[in-house]
Parts: C-alpha cells; structure tokens; sequence
C-alpha cells in the first residue's frame, strides 16, 4: 500500500522527546501528521503537516473532543499516540469516529492499574495480590493480604513515578501519603481529577523484571522483543540498563503465549500492545502492567535493530487494512546486534547535557538528553527525574550473558558531556560550575 500524503492524528500531549524514532517512522511511510500537543517548541517543527497546540493541563475529555474535530476536518482515517497518558482520550476519540478496530475500554482498562488487576483476576491471567487504596488508606486487612514488604503505586502514574517498595505500616501510610498529593496536584496529566481509589498496594515479586512490546493484527500478538530490566537495590523502582535481545526462545513463548491471552480477553483487533512481568518467589512470571501503546525512548528503535521488526509501521499498516501485515510481523530475527539502554539519574542543577565524546565511538546508537541547563533534576526519593537515555549497541551471540552489553553502557555513560552541579553550588554567568569558589564535592562530571 502506497501511504504517501494519507492523513494521520497524532496526539502527544507531552512525551516528544523520547518519540522522535516513532515520529520519523510516520514521516518515512509519508504519512500527513496532525499534530496535537502541549509542547510549544513543536510549533515550527518541519516534520508535522500541521501543529495544533493545546493550553497546558489539557484533560482527557478536552483532547478527546480536540481530536475528534482534527479527525474530521482532516479526513484521518484514525488517530493514534504513544503516549501511556493519552491512551483513554485516543481510544475515545477513534471510537466515535467510528473507527472499527478501536477498543475505548480496552485503553481504559490499560490506563487504570485497578482496573487492570480486576480484568486480570477475572481472566485467570497471572498478577500480584493486591489492594486498591483511597482516602481511607492501607489498613491492616490490606497489608495482611498482601504481606510485607509490599509495593506501593499511583493506580495512574507512569515511568514507575511514585512506585515504592515498603517494610512498614509507617512507610506505606508515608508513601501514600505522597501519592495523594501527586493525584490531587494534577501533574503529568495523570489525573484529571482524584478517584475514591487512588493507589494500589501489592505482593512484592522479587525477581527478575522484563517488558514486553509487540503488536496485535487482527487479534493475533506478534512479538517485537523483551527487555530484560536491571532495578537498583533501593526501595524505588528507578528503571535502568533495558537489554535486548532476551536469548531464549523457550521464555519469549512463554511471554508471547501470555500476551496472547491479555490481547484475547481485552478482545483487541488491531493496537501496539506492551506488558511488564516479573517473576514471583516461585521463578513463575505474573503481569505488572500493562498497556495499548509501545515504549517510549529508545525500545521502540532497538526492537527494530535488534529483531529487525518494525512495530509502528506493521500498526499503522495494519490500522489502514492493508493485506499480509501478518506474514511480514512473523518475520522476525532472534538477534542481529545486542543493545542496552542506560537510564541516567542525577541530584543537582545542569550545568550540560550532551552526548560529548561518547558519539564518537562505534557502540554509540544514540542520546536522548530530557534535562536542559539551568534546570534542577532530583531522583528517588526527592524526585523521579531522569537526565537522559543512553543507548548503545554491541555484538551478540546467541544466549550471550548481557554483561557484556552492560559494560559497554557503563564506558559511554563516563564519556557525555553531563555536568551536573551540586545544589549548593554556584555558577558563573556562563552557567559553568563556578571553580573560583568550589562548593563543597564539586560538579560532577559523568
């Protein structure tokens, strides 16, 4: 099918700059872009058709009926987004433009973490225990039923923000207490308004953590590639080191066959679809979460270097009707290079943030810098900010431990240009650390 100058809706309310590997995917299948966004700096961007700029804190409900009337005035056949938070507004909006392959409660189900451990429940798919947690907090018969240490999370946050492993009564009433005030502050676009359940408390899983991206035709899931997750040894769930490939065959059936059941009962036709699982006590995978999009970053790029499968394409073909989509979404590499994506956390003021002599070296596949200069970053528990992504690539053979991919990523993370001075510290007119009177530590260089 010839998709030159077809007209597409995407909205992306936030969440740009971790997406320019997806947006260009649009842009090479020549697709017209309707752009809907908060992000004022997209304005002149050259690659959009059109830029229609939304007030900042948009709601789901505003950006639905926005889309809705982009849809029509365009022409689009669909509207689409890989944004976790403009799920629900999408799948509303194609639905009553009548776009046949849209399921709205299917995004709503996804977009809501209580909403999913019910459809789980009821579907005999593999989850944690849990509770689901409003104003009146985690009492002893929730605490009780999921044991301690337990996990505590906003029932609708994103990027694992405000996801805490606790040992305590005190800690979790503590960790709550934060999630309110995350739910009733609006940020991020996570609640439009605060729910009665607003948290989830849930059976810690101890071991090892993947995600999972592929893409669904005509009801069938067909695998991108799974990530193996490196989380640190602290009670929050700062994501790091995301390695492909995986390298066993047996245990990407396994997770497919799963996947393939979660596509099933949210009765899916056509969607990009990504589940995080984690092995229990027992060794035995159980859903985290799940979700109608693709990852964000640099995930998206690797599957397709990695696997040599392109999701967004195979989607968007597929969302237009085109025939034998299928047949090239089986056509999958189990590894044609290995590639790690190195997530970078910081505490402190950025002085700079660039990829600096790491671009220079062969493993460099790309940095995503998300902190500008000036601004202040804060990671667990202070904040959850993330300076940038680092991704790189190595040689692979088959079943290869991904140590090797690790080291890599470790080397390129000391060779950016990433400065980042202490909060104490003060800075020159250049911006630069200020050497004439150090701060105590100094700036960091990493």
């Amino acid at each position: 099918m010839d998709t030159s100058g077809i007209p597409v809706v995407l909205a992306m309310r936030d969440g740009l700059r971790i997406r320019d590997d997806h947006v260009d995917t649009l842009r090479r299948l020549g697709l017209a872009i309707h752009l809907l966004t908060e992000e004022q700096q997209a304005r002149d961007d050259t690659r959009y058709t059109a830029v229609h700029l939304l007030p900042a804190a948009t709601t789901d409900r505003e950006l639905e009926e926005r889309i809705t009337a982009v849809l029509a005035s365009t022409g689009a056949p669909f509207a689409l987004t890989f944004q976790e938070t403009d799920i629900v507004a999408v799948g509303r909006a194609n639905s009553r433009y009548g776009v046949h392959w849209s399921r709205p409660d299917a995004d709503a189900v996804a977009r809501d973490k209580t909403l999913q451990r019910a459809h789980l429940t009821a579907n005999g798919l593999p989850a944690p225990r849990y509770r689901a947690v409003g104003a009146h907090g985690a009492g002893p018969d929730a605490l009780d039923h999921v044991g301690l240490p337990c996990v505590v999370k906003p029932t609708r946050g994103a990027s694992s923000s405000h996801v805490e492993l606790v040992r305590t009564p005190e800690e979790a009433t503590a960790a709550l207490d934060a999630i309110e005030r995350l739910a009733r502050s609006g940020a991020h676009h996570f609640y439009d308004v605060l729910p009665d359940e607003w948290a989830l408390v849930e059976e810690y899983l101890p071991g090892e953590e993947v995600t999972c991206d592929g893409v669904v035709i005509d009801g069938r899931f067909h695998l991108g590639g799974v990530h193996t997750k490196v989380l640190p040894d602290s009670p929050w769930f700062e994501e790091d080191l995301y390695t492909l490939p995986y390298g066993d065959p047996a245990v990407e059936q396994e997770i497919t066959a799963t996947a393939q059941a979660m596509v099933s009962a949210l009765d899916l036709e056509v969607a990009l679809f990504n589940v995080e699982l984690r092995r229990d006590s027992q060794g035995r995978f159980r859903v985290v979460e799940f979700s109608t999009r693709i990852s964000g970053g640099h995930v998206y790029r690797n599957i397709r270097d990695v696997h040599e499968i392109d999701l967004v394409e195979l989607f968007v073909r597929a969302a237009l009707g085109e025939e034998g989509i299928a047949k090239r979404a089986r056509d999958r590499h189990p590894g044609a290079c290995a590639t790690c994506i190195k997530f970078v956390y910081r505490n402190g003021i950025v002085v700079s943030n660039g990829a600096g002599r790491a671009e220079a070296s062969s493993a460099f596949a790309a940095y995503y810098p998300l902190a500008t200069p000036g601004q202040e970053v804060r990671s667990a528990p202070e904040g959850f900010d993330l300076c940038g992504l680092l991704s790189v690539r190595a040689p692979y053979e088959p079943r290869q431990h991904p140590a090797q991919v690790h080291r890599v990523a470790e080397e390129l993370l000391g060779e950016l240009d990433l400065v980042v001075a202490p909060f104490a510290a003060r800075v020159d007119s250049t911006g630069r650390p200020d050497t004439a009177q150090p701060a105590e530590g100094g700036a960091a260089r990493h």
